[in-house]
């Protein structure tokens, strides 16, 4: 298959592994309520008032008027929730950043309208409140034109999902056992601050929405279906990636869920990434009641045993894909385990960069790259 700069390669992912970040759950549990066009229409008018038109960029936060006029587009990064997402050059400044566009007219059902503005402010809103955590991409801005928003963000350079086909697929290495540290450690961390800091649950955590760069720092990204929580209890079970949905999310009497959902989460993440593959084999091509099966009654997934990962790492791992969310691990018990301790310094960043680095230089080479 021919890559970016039109060489052939002999790799072809498993079919449709690389679409699992857009296989959602829609229609099979109790809706959301909606707003009404009028609330919904304000939500937009309060974001394009209060919120755009600025952009507000590091090292030291100097704002820029901003408009869309102003970006350059150099090379597609990815689908987020609801946008593309893009590298863009911001020529005024020559800042390189990540744009997400996410087009706002919408000439279906109203229902349909309503929870788009409803997840657009809500994500504008989360990515711009979180960004004081460094384990969270930064929020820079936000510019309309003709019906669509251009939001920017914090630039990374590799998603975990293709960091991991890289290196399993084309390149035939192991990922370092340090890539898994600290994955884990930034997730924990990032979704503590926004759980305790913002009461929100991210609900979409997945290897495409965990972001690294050469300097070893890994970061989530994409609030584009997070939601608020209640008591501790997340009410709505009908959004998300449903590959990476815990068996409480899945399962016919779901009656609501915590944060320990997450926790599955990243564990059949670090699972993935480790095995170079998802765990449950035919889940793509399965119908929904038999997705649902694998997971809710099905045995959780272990790592390859051909991997040599430490005693330790493989535990931190079983604690996170435990079924039973009642002895599943907390982010308390995570934070108390060896694995935490180890990789919440900062010693093992040059292993992660150098990783990050040799894997960038073949991003070219994804044989669904396009560029």
């Amino acid at each position: 298959m021919p890559d970016g700069n039109g060489h052939n390669h002999a790799f072809a992912p498993p079919r449709n592994r690389h679409n699992l970040a857009k296989l959602n759950l829609s229609g099979m549990m109790n809706p959301q309520p909606v707003l009404s066009n009028e609330d919904n229409i304000n939500s937009l008018d309060y974001v394009q008032k209060y919120l755009s038109n600025t952009l507000v960029l590091p090292p030291n936060d100097e704002s820029h008027e901003f408009a869309r006029d102003h970006l350059q587009e150099l090379e597609l990064l990815g689908n987020g929730s609801f946008g593309v997402v893009r590298k863009m050059l911001h020529k005024p400044t020559l800042v390189e950043m990540a744009v997400k566009k996410i087009t706002l007219i919408n000439n279906g059902p109203d229902e349909a309208f309503n929870k788009s503005m409803q997840r657009f402010r809500l994500e504008v809103e989360a990515t711009k409140a979180a960004s004081n955590c460094d384990e969270i991409v930064k929020y820079y801005g936000i510019t309309f034109n003709e019906g669509v928003a251009w939001m920017c963000m914090e630039l990374m350079d590799l998603s975990l999902d293709k960091l991991y086909m890289i290196a399993h697929d084309i390149l035939r290495v192991e990922i370092p056992e340090e890539i898994l540290g600290a994955v884990a450690v930034a997730t924990i961390r990032a979704l503590e601050h926004l759980k305790t800091t913002h009461h929100i649950i991210h609900r979409d955590i997945k290897p495409s929405n965990i972001l690294l760069d050469r300097h070893g720092c890994v970061k989530l990204c994409d609030f584009g279906i997070c939601g608020y929580l209640q008591n501790s209890v997340a009410q709505s079970v009908d959004v998300g990636c449903r590959p990476y949905m815990a068996p409480e999310r899945l399962a016919p009497n779901a009656d609501g869920y915590d944060i320990k959902s997450e926790v599955w989460s990243l564990g059949i993440t670090m699972v993935e990434v480790a095995n170079g593959q998802y765990p449950y084999n035919g889940f793509m091509d399965a119908p929904i009641l038999e997705q649902v099966r694998m997971v809710v009654y099905g045995d959780p997934p272990i790592l390859n045993p051909d991997h040599e990962f430490s005693l330790p790492m493989k535990r931190f791992i079983a604690q996170c894909t435990i079924k039973d969310r009642h002895l599943r691990a907390s982010f308390d018990d995570l934070k108390k385990s060896a694995v935490y301790k180890d990789y919440i310094r900062d010693n093992h960043k040059e292993i992660v960069g150098k990783f990050v680095f040799d894997m960038y230089e073949h991003r070219l080479r994804l044989p669904f790259a396009q560029f």
